[in-house]
């Protein structure tokens, strides 16, 4: 127990160094462009300049820009820090272009959106980009879940699997075949693990340039700028595991080693590396509690399988039975007294409010698995305080043996339980605690009408957002089509068939050129009516139609 307890203390320093680095603030999100959506430009600009709230890195081919036809042109783009820059050809003539963009955040989820500008005026018909289909969740989500709960189950029976060898059952008359058994599943847990966590690896580089399933061929997938830590991860888990393999061997014969313990601790923490404890503040302290609830985690289920393997071998020699049973027991209480710590307080950490438990899908399946673990907590309840007396010295032998043989099944529930709750975990990896990452699909065509009023033209476009949220731009032109300064804001109001929206406000932003955030409540056929002030007498009114998508 000194060992153990020293190779804790030297992890910890180690993932203390690890959780220094600068941290991120979960999911990126836009806080500003250049030029700005909607805009209007009475010139082209040399290049689109994106803002995050935190650094993000750029996918191959992850800006992309088109005109009106939905054409793309040429883009150089790079990203420092907190900002994308795309370099725009030179010369672009008058109309709507768009860039579509996809960046990664620091916690390894893909972020994406459009960006829609003018120069001059808008188009009067705008394309949808042909843009290849994005893919975020479906197969891919569920394949980096599925890889990602048996990488932590083959990570956990190593973890509690080298502890059960080196301490639980040191001294205890275990019969030779049990120990093989033991060192055996060991060594098929550690398979597992390196052989998911290998996987993991193109898996993570498809989800992060949308390739879905079929990109874990792709050799884009491996590119060690886009999956540097899930090859950190890999590596760490290849040389931690292979200790613990190693030092199973020598446990088996009555030796450990201090180094073999740190490299096994050291790859059971690997995960809190990099995911979302990562993305958030103070960020050594949850890298810190995030190794121990793995760890701990990884001592209650390896060492409850280790039970299930060891016990019948042990049926006959009640007294021995007791021992180990004690000696689990005792260790168990305290690490389901951590493994509860430490997880409430990286819930807090990661969701930081109560309604995110029920508002975010992340949420609700830290409900599932704080369900979960609360039955085998029961359970194991159950096997410590009723089943657990029947072992004690002053109970008879064919006592023993049929207690023996209850915590048998018992501890068999609680390893099938804490399987379910590795699953469950897998899924929780793959969820973004902040919300959800929304489907990457090609902007779609931009609405664009126009009507006279008097001499002038009016030109309306209503740019494509998210939900029922619009961008619209009017422009008021002349004969010529250049845009005319009025001699105050032209009165707009919306209305269709069911709603009348009334007068809305309009802001300037640029000559002749006015924007306004519309709520659309539904879609269809939408009339707007736009009173042009020319002068304090002249307003003449033009109708336009609209259909909103």
């Amino acid at each position: 127990m000194r060992r153990l307890t020293l190779a804790l203390a030297v992890l910890i320093a180690l993932l203390g160094v690890a959780g220094t680095a600068a941290p991120a603030s979960a999911h990126a999100s836009l806080v500003a462009t250049d030029p700005a959506e909607g805009a209007v430009l009475p010139d082209a600009p040399d290049a689109v300049v994106l803002t995050f709230d935190e650094p993000v890195s750029l996918v191959s081919d992850g800006v992309a820009a088109f005109d009106a036809a939905g054409d793309p042109l040429e883009v150089d783009a790079s990203a420092r820090d907190d900002e994308v820059t795309a370099d725009l050809p030179t010369g672009l003539a008058d109309g709507t272009y768009v860039v579509t963009w996809r960046v990664v955040s620091a916690d390894g989820h893909p972020v994406a959106g459009s960006l829609t500008f003018h120069v001059g005026a808008p188009s009067e018909t705008v394309v949808a980009p042909r843009t290849p289909t994005a893919t975020v969740g479906g197969p891919i989500g569920v394949a980096i879940a599925v890889v990602g709960a048996l990488n932590y189950l083959g990570l956990f029976l190593v973890g509690g699997l080298a502890l059960f060898l080196g301490w639980t059952v040191r001294g205890v008359r275990l019969h030779d075949d049990a120990r093989r058994r033991l060192v055996r599943l060991l060594r098929a847990a550690a398979g597992l693990a390196i052989a998911a966590g290998l996987l993991a690896v193109p898996l993570a580089g498809s989800y992060q340039l949308g390739l879905g399933l079929g990109g874990i061929v792709d050799p884009a997938a491996w590119d060690p700028s886009l999956v540097r830590d899930d090859l950190v991860v890999l590596i760490l888990q290849v040389v931690g595991l292979g200790a613990a393999v190693l030092g199973a061997g020598r446990s088996a014969r009555g030796r450990s080693a201090l180094t073999l313990d740190i490299l096994t601790l050291l790859a059971v923490a690997s995960p809190a590396l990099v995911g979302h404890t990562r993305a958030y503040e103070p960020t050594t302290l949850l890298v810190i509690t995030d190794a121990l609830h793995l760890y701990v985690a990884a001592v209650w289920l390896g060492g409850l399988v280790a039970l299930a393997v060891t016990l019948p071998a042990l049926g006959g020699r009640p007294r021995d039975a007791a021992q180990v049973l004690s000696r689990f027991s005792t260790m168990a209480t305290d690490v389901l007294a951590a493994l509860v710590g430490s997880g409430a307080l990286l819930s807090w950490g990661i969701l930081g409010s109560w309604s995110a438990l029920v508002e975010t899908t992340y949420g609700r399946l830290l409900l599932v698995k704080i369900g979960v673990v609360a039955v085998v907590a029961a359970v194991a309840a159950w096997n410590r305080f009723v089943l657990l007396p029947g072992m004690d010295a002053d109970a008879g032998h064919d006592q023993r043996r049929r207690t023996t043989l209850r915590i048998r099944r018992t501890v068999a529930v609680e390893a099938a339980l804490l399987v379910v709750v590795v699953g469950v975990t897998g899924f929780l990896v793959g969820k973004a605690p902040g919300g959800e990452t929304a489907p990457i699909a090609a902007p779609a065509a931009t609405a664009v009408t126009t009507a006279v009023a008097g001499d002038y033209r009016v030109l309306a476009q209503l740019d494509a957002a998210e939900g029922n949220r619009r961008r619209l731009t009017l422009q008021v032109q002349d004969a010529t089509g250049e845009p005319v300064d009025l001699y105050r804001a032209p009165v707009l109001t919306a209305a269709s068939e069911q709603v009348d929206l009334g007068e809305i406000a309009l802001t300037p932003v640029a000559a002749g050129t006015y924007a306004a955030d519309l709520v659309l409540p539904h879609p269809g056929a939408w009339e707007l009516t736009v009173s042009v002030r020319v002068d304090e007498f002249t307003n003449p009114v033009a109708v336009l139609d609209l259909d909103v998508d």
